[in-house]
């Protein structure tokens, strides 16, 4: 079993939050006023401390014993096991001060009270408390009795241990995947350009560890010289700087390094750095600064005033995992180093493994495990080198077979880099995020994590460090942010964050025993009693026996479903009740998301969420309750409350009010109809979910004395109108809706009032806007968090289009960070000249919907960065012109469009003209070069002549319920990237293809096209390899025969199919995959005389009432057949007359009442034909088992 590689790490930062606890006055005063033995007690605690205290000493020592010594790892775990216990014992005595006063508060809610008082035990036991301070104290007397056996040392200074940070010579032969990368640096190294007022370039390279920054900066450090006649510069010189961040001996560095002497006596900074500037006069210079961890800017400053003397061109190259570093010390963006190939991981490994050798040399199996191996990797050259290394010259398959199945941990430590690399990058960690990196254990590998759910769950375990004035949701999100800039994290879109698997790897070798995940084999470890967090995989099927197995577990903290595993109703009733036990849990999250599993939550389970007073998460998201009971309102400590989803939830209890600490309330797609006035005591609540609750009319009227609330959303609410006076809410940063009413307390001017309105805003209801002055008032000029703007007329309305037009004009948003524009409902027939205005340099997504009255489009194509837009409902535009690309104030010279990849025309009538005249190919170069997706929806009268005829770029087409001129003009059209065509209930298409069509066509799939009766034969791509045909009424059959590239077949929904006979199937020798259901009339695949193509590997039959037969001679030369199913075949008599082929390995018959008989093992008739198939499926049981 693994062991805790760096516990004594953040041990240290466990201590100094027990203490601030033990000593603190509530849990102080609490214990004496229990007299007498509250005396004891406090006496206990005192004698706990001093032994902690003890501990604490020979941590330093023991944290840096622990990476080569055993027994010293198991000691760490042994005292953090000691630590936890006590940490739980200090949060029930300050549990308890803590109900005691509630309840002294709350008496005269005498109702309530009796309910709780009757319901929750009273654990704080005087006699069991002091029980158990002296079973600590006898835990933790044996575990200091080891530590001079174990020789730790009290005292001892921590200083990081020196790192394998000089970097050795590489050869360029040995680095695979960084061509391109080394061009760009080359590129910038060769540049002569100056970067504002500095005369030297400084290069930031920047990437998590063993990412091979050193490495590139070695590349281009050794090839720059070559790359042009006279060498480019006059000093060169590297630099690794590692951990050190003082500027004395930094300058002294750098001036070893640049003049090649050691003897410098030297020992005032400014003396150095003259005799440095001096040395540099006049010379162009390249330093790379290596390995860079500590160096902040005013060090930077200080730093760098030598480099001032230096010619123009000099350049530095630094490497660093920290972005932040990058970003203050860099002057040109930042180089972000990307994981390499699995081709590419591949030949480093093999240089490793098979030396020179070539790999052919090595038995075969070794290359298909090795490749496994690299794929483990992800890309990660380290990791890649390292494993190469650890095999080199290892023959034995097994041997390789170990490591694909082993994790990191289980190598030998002496013979593998990795481990010194992500260990480095953890080491040199402030010891508050040591715990918070740990803690991410109990996500599995892959996972995205919701930035704002870990912070929550970090907040519930104790895991944030307090800041005077800063709440700690924004402790949290620093912590986050240095988490990201150490390449810790990577954040992926919306606000997730992901992990190397490798750092994964790491987090679960940090955290030991205490974190544990159960996936469907059980465990990636086994759990003891030390374990303490506990994750439910997602979309699992689990043994009840091994949950309750892990509910038994009664100092649990954790207990967390991850995105719904599948527990049924019964395993619910089953297993939670005995969550009483769990005393000192604090994250409860058994969410039940997915449509068709969710969670009624019986009274049963209620009852023991109930008990459990130290909860301070829980997430009870997709449950079918219709309120919250009461007992959930005993839950003191709760900070947050997630009911998202709850489709039954109409109410919540006026006793909500019970959970001051409350900071975070979800109920987001529930049917919640009334939010209780006291909601507005929870004075802690930072962030108010209401999003999609339809039937939310009103929120309550005194909803501003939530003085701390930060974070409203309600987006897709039915709100009449805003509370009053809701710009009290000072602290408010997102609102998510404003629904303008006609009252004064709704009026729009309120939105002027607030000061720190950010991300994502909707102004609804805008008809309701009287006076188009108070629009002004809104000032939303100001605002320049916006990220996300909404504007939305609703319903019918007295305000005309001249009105319309000068409320929009007035609702002009900052320029700075706005990145989404949507506008729907407008009434007015132009658009003000701000839409579409170049200043709007952020905007990447514009949304125009429903501009009925609006006979052109505004002028789009000068925003720089627009990525995507959508035009839908313009029911009176008739031609799209020049306006649509230029603004009239813009040089007709600059490229429209120039970043749009995603365009989408729908549900415009009487659009029959595209005019690109002053924008074609011939005359700028062409428009839309970027585009990548293009889509026309419901467009019937659009000339297909009118479409460009030059789109380089675009990978897919759509065309849906619009003339079929579209698609025969793709024959004209010189479209290189095509890959994917998209036909949608185009019903006056007859035949298909009309025209040849661009050959680059990978992909088509045709829906619902009702006219369509016969295929072509001529037309198609030659590289086409899927072909989809679904819901086309009329659809008789057609010649294939040309398909040779055909891959994937699939005919869904196509009635008047009755034989596969003329389509060519002998033809389709790459075809694989064939798919055919719901064709009602298909009798048979195909004539005696033909046969399907022998390159198949999958045949599925789906839903066909009157197939009858399968021919054998369609079946009998498929010796490639790996997978058959047929499923919903009611009439199928029998299967082939011949064996099915040899290479089948899964068959799949069901709901087939006339064939599964005939199958049935031993006795059906058929069965000697498939009772060599390994895998027969006849039940959906069948199915989950596989």
């Amino acid at each position: 079993m693994a062991l805790e590689l760096v516990a004594g790490a953040f041990l240290s930062a466990s201590l100094e939050l027990l203490f601030s606890k033990m000593d603190s006055r509530e849990v102080l005063d609490f214990i004496r006023g229990k007299k007498i033995r509250g005396k004891k007690i406090e006496e206990g605690l005192r004698k706990l401390k001093t032994m902690l205290l003890t501990a604490n000493k020979v941590l330093n020592d023991a944290e840096r014993k622990q990476i080569t010594d055993g027994d010293v790892r198991e000691w760490l775990q042994e005292l953090k096991d000691a630590i936890y216990d006590a940490e739980d014992l200090v949060s029930e005595i300050n549990d308890a001060d803590l109900r005691s006063k509630l309840e002294a508060n709350q008496s005269r809610r005498r109702k309530f009270l009796f309910k709780v008082r009757n319901f929750l035990p009273s654990r704080f036991n005087v006699k069991k408390v002091e029980e158990r301070i002296e079973n600590i104290i006898s835990t933790l007397q044996f575990i200091l009795e080891q530590k001079d056996g174990l020789r730790l040392i009290e005292g001892v200074e921590t200083r990081p241990f020196r790192r394998i940070s000089e970097a050795t010579l590489v050869k360029e032969s040995d680095i695979y995947g960084r061509d391109a990368d080394k061009e760009a640096i080359m590129k910038l190294l060769l540049s002569d350009h100056q970067i504002g007022g500095d005369k030297i370039c400084v290069i930031p390279i920047v990437g998590m560890g063993g990412i091979g920054k050193t490495t590139l900066a070695q590349l281009v450090y050794k090839d720059i010289d070559n790359k042009v006649m006279e060498k480019p510069f006059d000093v060169k010189a590297w630099i690794t700087v590692s951990d050190e961040s003082d500027v004395f001996t930094l300058t002294k560095m750098i001036y070893q390094a640049v003049t090649g002497s050691d003897d410098c006596s030297i020992t005032e900074t400014f003396q150095l750095q003259h005799k440095l500037e001096q040395f540099f006069d006049g010379k162009k210079i390249l330093l790379v600064l290596d390995d860079i961890w500590n160096v902040n800017y005013q060090t930077w400053c200080a730093l760098k005033i030598p480099f001032d003397s230096a010619a123009n061109g000099s350049k530095i190259i630094m490497t660093t995992r920290n972005e932040n570093i990058a970003s203050k010390i860099g002057n040109v963006p930042k180089h972000e180093l990307q994981t390499i190939s699995d081709e590419d991981s591949w030949l480093l490994f093999s240089k490793h493994a098979f030396s020179s050798l070539e790999p052919t040399a090595y038995p075969d199996l070794l290359e298909v495990i090795g490749r496994k191996i690299i794929k483990k990797c992800k890309g990660l050259p380290l990791a890649v080198k390292s494993l190469g290394g650890l095999l080199h010259s290892e023959l034995d398959p097994k041997a390789w077979e170990n490591i694909v199945e082993s994790d990191i941990w289980e190598l030998p430590q002496q013979e593998n880099n990795i481990l010194p690399a992500l260990w480095l990058s953890y080491y040199y960690l402030p010891p508050r995020l040591k715990r918070c990196f740990a803690y991410c254990s109990i996500f599995p590998k892959d996972y995205t994590i919701e930035k704002g759910k870990l912070i929550r769950l970090w907040m519930a375990e104790d895991l944030l460090q307090p800041q005077r004035n800063k709440p700690l949701e924004e402790v949290g999100n620093e912590y986050v942010k240095d988490l990201v800039s150490r390449s810790f994290f990577h954040v992926s879109s919306f606000d997730g964050l992901t992990m190397h698997d490798l750092l994964n790897d790491l987090a679960q070798f940090v955290s030991g025993e205490s974190c544990l995940t159960l996936d469907y084999n059980h465990s990636w470890g086994i759990m003891t009693k030390k374990t303490r967090h506990l994750s439910l995989l997602m979309y699992q099927y689990y043994d009840i026996k091994k949950l309750r197995a892990g509910c038994e577990n009664k100092v649990l903290r954790t207990l967390l479903v991850l995105d719904g595993g599948l527990i049924s109703n019964k395993q619910y009733d089953q297993l939670f009740p005995q969550l009483q036990s769990m005393q000192y849990l604090r994250v409860l999250s058994i969410p039940k998301i997915t449509l068709t599993y969710r969670n009624p939550l019986s009274t049963k389970v209620f009852d023991s969420i109930g008990s459990l007073t130290l909860l301070r998460y829980l997430d009870l998201s997709g449950s079918e309750i219709k309120k919250v009971p009461d007992i959930i309102c005993s839950l003191y400590n709760l900070q947050t409350l997630i009911m998202y989803f709850s489709p039954k939830l109409t109410r919540l209890p006026d006793t909500i009010d019970n959970l001051k600490y409350l900071r975070y309330l979800d109920l987001s797609y529930s049917a919640i109809k009334r939010i209780p006035d006291t909601v507005c005591n929870l004075h802690d609540l930072r962030t108010l979910k209401l999003n999609g609750c339809t039937q939310l009319t009103l929120l309550p009227s005194n909803i501003t004395m939530l003085s701390n609330l930060q974070h409203l959303d309600i987006v897709g609410t039915s709100l009449r109108e805003m509370p009053p006076q809701l710009s009290n809410l000072k602290s408010l940063e997102s609102l998510g809706l404003f629904a303008v009413g006609k009252n004064i307390e709704s009026n729009i001017k309120e939105l002027g009032k607030f000061q720190n309105l950010g991300g994502k805003l909707c102004i609804t209801n805008l008809e309701n806007v009287v006076n188009v002055e108070d629009v002004s008032e809104a000032n939303l000029k100001d605002e320049k968090l916006i990220r996300e703007l909404i504007l939305e007329w609703k319903g019918d309305s007295t305000q005309d289009s001249h009105e319309a037009w000068k409320v929009l004009e007035r609702l002009q948003p900052h320029t700075a960070n706005l990145e989404y524009l949507e506008i729907r409902n407008y009434k007015g027939r132009s658009f003000p000249g701000w839409i579409g205005h170049p200043s709007f340099s952020c905007i990447t997504s514009v949304t125009l919907s429903n501009c009925k009255n609006c006979c052109w489009l505004p002028p789009l194509g000068q925003l720089p960065s627009l990525g995507r837009l959508s035009i839908t409902g313009f029911d009176m535009v008739e031609r799209i012109g020049n306006e649509f690309f230029y603004d009239g104030f813009s040089s007709v010279d600059s490229k429209p469009f120039k970043s749009l990849c995603s365009l989408s025309f729908s549900n415009m009538p009487r659009w029959k003209e595209w005019s690109l005249m002053g924008c074609s190919k011939e005359s700028c170069g062409g428009v839309f070069l970027n585009l990548k997706d293009l889509w026309f929806s419901n467009c019937p009268e659009l000339n297909g002549a009118c479409i460009p005829d030059y789109l380089p770029s675009l990978t897919r087409l759509s065309i849906i319920r619009s003339s079929d001129d579209l698609v025969g003009s793709l024959s004209r059209c010189e479209c290189p990237s095509l890959d994917e065509l998209g036909l949608r209930r185009c019903h006056t298409m007859k035949s298909f293809p009309q025209g040849r069509l661009p050959s680059h066509i990978e992909s088509i799939w045709i829906y619902g096209c009702n006219e369509l009766v016969s295929l072509s034969e001529e037309g198609w791509p030659c590289h086409l390899n899927s072909l989809d045909i679904s819901w086309c009424e009329k659809v008789l059959g057609g010649n294939l025969r040309r398909l040779v590239s055909l891959t994937s077949l699939k005919l869904h929904c196509l009635p008047n199919l009755k034989s596969l006979d003329g389509m060519g199937f002998g033809h389709l020798v790459s075809l694989r995959e064939l798919y055919i259901s719901s064709c009602d009339h298909l009798q048979c695949l195909v004539e005696e005389d033909e046969g399907l193509p022998t390159s198949l590997t999958s045949i599925k039959l789906s839903n066909l009432p009157n197939l009858k037969s399968l021919n054998a001679n369609a079946f009998r030369n498929l010796t490639s057949l790996q997978n058959l199913r047929i499923t919903q075949c009611e009439k199928l008599l029998c299967l082939p007359e011949e064996r099915l082929p040899q290479s089948l390995s899964v068959l799949d018959i069901r709901d087939c009442n006339l064939l599964i008989p005939r199958c049935q093992k031993e006795t059906g008739e058929d069965w000697p034909k498939i009772a060599h198939v390994p895998r027969i499926i006849y039940t959906l049981e069948d199915l989950v088992d596989i």
